[in-house]
């Protein structure tokens, strides 16, 4: 290492054959010395811009993955990867992070740092997500050196808290809609992750955020939810996660999911495709009918049940898959609603009311009523896909059998 602290940069971006502009163009005098300072206390520096064919133990003989800087000073390497100069879109500035993570994570160099730098110019880098994204780089070790407002965020502690803030920023924006954090019945978390397009990034930042917090407590489960030809995670994410050592990666397909489908029993269907679908529709796991938000005990109930699905004639196993694995097709019910629902104690019309069966003793409706609070589902649940799945299922039942939940007081 330099007396001097010492900038090593790839010059070139991935596409700046094509632009015709370089990493060097982009980066000015002033953001290195601040960074500098703001590293290492002074304002003098040298600056080597190197091309693609150099290598050494901190950058590859490649083009400037993750947007990378480094600065070797005092014994240590300082990786500075940077945002975009313009933030277009919810994933702008985002993209680069995950590289650079793993670039870092990977490298062998005991004494290294992770750092951020806003050099944007144009657009909005602190959208309702991009707080989120930052929030879960802070988790996994990055430093931000400068901010683009005036209050910052914190890191998560608990997996729950990033669970919650996942779905209040999915609240706020339909399309963010890719990755979900979720806890099973046995109590384990789990992720579901689109790995392609920008999708890939903001999964492999979760799950690294993830392990951080879990540590080597347990295993996280990780679903790679897998559509036609599309490929997994980045292998580069993939080698980071299996150094972390703490989530168990499945890939699920057509393949996968038409296995669970034959192997199911007691019309339970353990399908990664199913849950990741309600999860798409409906958010965080919540009973439709008590509120009751406590995972471990929420559970995707079928609409028409995984059964008669099965029974059903002249249907072939791909589309019998996909209407068991269909988000439209169920909602989320605690256990005792579930079991309700599947004994037919309780039941759902095509209106969205909820009903019981009259035959049900006397003894048992005040009960029913006093943890049954919601007895109409709300529009979102309405569509037409939904409303046929209730008319399948009731085609069995005779809705004289059932009458209304009395309003409560």
């Amino acid at each position: 290492m330099n007396d001097k602290p010492l900038f090593v940069i790839k010059r070139n971006l991935q596409k700046s054959a094509q632009t015709g502009v370089t990493f060097q163009d982009q980066l000015e005098d002033e953001n290195l010395k601040d960074i500098c300072q703001k590293i290492t206390g002074r304002s003098d520096y040298n600056c080597q811009y190197v091309e693609n064919d150099y290598s050494d133990v901190f950058l590859a003989n490649t083009y400037n993955k993750g947007r990378l800087a480094t600065l070797r000073y005092g014994g240590y390497v300082h990786f500075i990867t940077f945002s975009e100069l313009a933030v277009e879109g919810r994933n702008s500035s985002i993209q680069s992070v995950p590289t650079a993570f793993n670039i870092f994570y990977m490298c062998p160099y005991e004494k290294k740092k992770l750092y951020y730098y806003f050099i944007c110019k144009h657009g909005n880098p602190a959208t309702d997500y991009h707080l989120f994204i930052y929030r879960l780089m802070q988790t996994v070790g990055f430093t931000f050196l400068n901010f683009p407002i005036s209050s910052a965020t914190t890191s998560f502690v608990t997996i729950e808290d990033m669970m919650r803030a996942r779905d209040e920023n999915r609240g706020t924006n339909r399309s963010n809609n890719s990755t979900y954090i979720s806890k099973n019945e046995d109590g384990k978390y789990e992720a579901y992750c689109k790995t392609y397009g920008a999708s890939k990034y903001e999964s492999s930042l979760i799950c690294y955020a993830m392990s951080m917090i879990i540590g080597h407590a347990e295993k996280i489960k990780l679903y790679e939810i897998l559509e036609g030809n599309l490929n997994e995670l980045p292998d580069s994410s993939l080698q980071v996660l299996r150094k972390m050592d703490t989530v168990d990666i499945i890939k699920t397909d057509l393949t996968f999911e038409k296995r669970i489908f034959e192997e199911s029993r007691d019309n339970q269907l353990r399908s990664p495709r199913y849950q990741y679908n309600l999860l798409n529709k409906l958010g965080e796991k919540h009973c439709a009918l008590c509120g009751c938000t406590i995972p471990d005990i929420i559970q995707g109930a079928h609409i028409w049940p995984v059964a008669s699905i099965k029974a059903a004639k002249s249907i072939s196993i791909d589309d019998k898959v996909r209407y068991a694995t269909d988000g439209d097709n169920g909602l989320w019910l605690c256990e005792n609603h579930h079991k309700l629902f599947d004994r037919n104690i309780i039941a759902i019309m095509s209106d969205g009311s909820v009903k019981y069966n009259h035959s049900l003793s006397a003894s048992y409706i005040p009960y029913l009523h006093t943890f049954t609070e919601n007895t109409q589902l709300p529009s979102m649940y309405l569509n037409d896909k939904f409303k046929h799945y209730v008319e399948l299922r009731n085609r069995v039942l005779d809705a004289a059998s059932f009458v209304r939940f009395k309003l409560h007081s």
